[in-house]
């Protein structure tokens, strides 16, 4: 699959490897470790090597004297370097691709925009840098509401993934009702948690299933404020009201409405948390 939009590639995988790479600017050191990782008959070495640049594991020996920040930035920019390359070699190449190859990489642009990243023409644009990756934020949330011992995880993560999976399949308004769904199950299982612990009972079934009521009692309890209520209340809202924002595109109206459910259930955990490492002591 790998190649040049400017000449076809024979021989070895790692050769072609090499080649893909070298005619797409990568630096010397960069071909050559690339081409060691990719000798092998399996693919887990040129996998690691790929994965290390995260870390900045695989550029070590080129950038002595670095700090390790400085060296995971580099690792970013090479592995957007590298998702370019790879983006503009099958747009110039599909009509080589197999049919199952097609499938696998149908996914790719979608995933891409779910991380705040849009490709155009040759080059991928991150306009929200400061936004959460992800399923980075996904599997904070997951550890986060497990070390909190919410209950119905299962729900919760279950609404999360479906979120993800729904905007893969271009249902817009699925993926932002299960943003919502996911948000309710955190804010009252936070709810839950706080009248547990604070009042040795659980909250009655009139208040965990309206959100309002929740969020009421997530105030009284101090664990978000008249105005952090209001936020909250008015994001509900906006998850509440699919295919209502004119001016915006369906699949950026559900990108940033998840991002809106994932840093709102996050906020009020870690109020949940901190109330449980402090604010109940006092």
């Amino acid at each position: 699959m790998l190649g040049s939009a400017r000449r076809e590639y024979t021989g070895s995988d790692s050769t072609r490897v090499y080649d893909f790479l070298f005619d797409s600017d990568f630096p010397a050191w960069f071909c050559n470790a690339a081409r060691q990782a990719g000798s092998s008959t399996s693919t887990r070495p040129l996998q690691d090597f790929l994965m290390k640049l995260h870390t900045g594991e695989s550029q070590y020996a080129a950038t002595e004297g670095w700090s390790w920040q400085e060296r995971e930035k580099l690792g970013q920019r090479y592995l957007q370097q590298l998702a370019e390359a790879i983006l503009t070699y099958l747009g110039d190449h599909s009509q080589y691709l197999s049919d199952s190859t097609k499938r696998l990489l149908e996914d790719v642009p979608k995933r891409l925009e779910l991380d705040g990243f849009v490709f155009r023409g040759t080059t991928l644009l991150a306009p929200e840098e400061d936004a959460l990756d992800a399923e980075e934020a996904a599997g904070v949330l997951q550890r986060l509401y497990n070390d909190l011992q919410l209950d119905n995880a299962e729900t919760a993560m279950h609404h999360l993934k479906l979120s993800e999976e729904h905007y893969l399949a271009t249902r817009w308004d699925d993926s932002i009702g299960n943003s919502r769904k996911f948000l309710e199950c955190v804010l009252s299982e936070v709810a839950q948690r706080h009248a547990v612990v604070a009042r040795d009972e659980a909250l009655s079934e009139a208040v965990v299933r309206r959100p309002v009521r929740v969020r009421d009692y997530l105030e009284s309890a101090g664990l978000i404020e008249t105005q952090e209520k209001k936020a909250v209340a008015s994001i509900y809202g906006l998850l509440s009201e699919t295919g209502g924002h004119p001016y915006l595109a369906q699949n950026d109206q559900a990108r940033l409405l998840r991002h809106l459910a994932l840093t709102v259930g996050q906020f009020v955990m870690l109020r949940l948390r901190g109330w449980l490492q402090v604010g109940r002591a006092s």
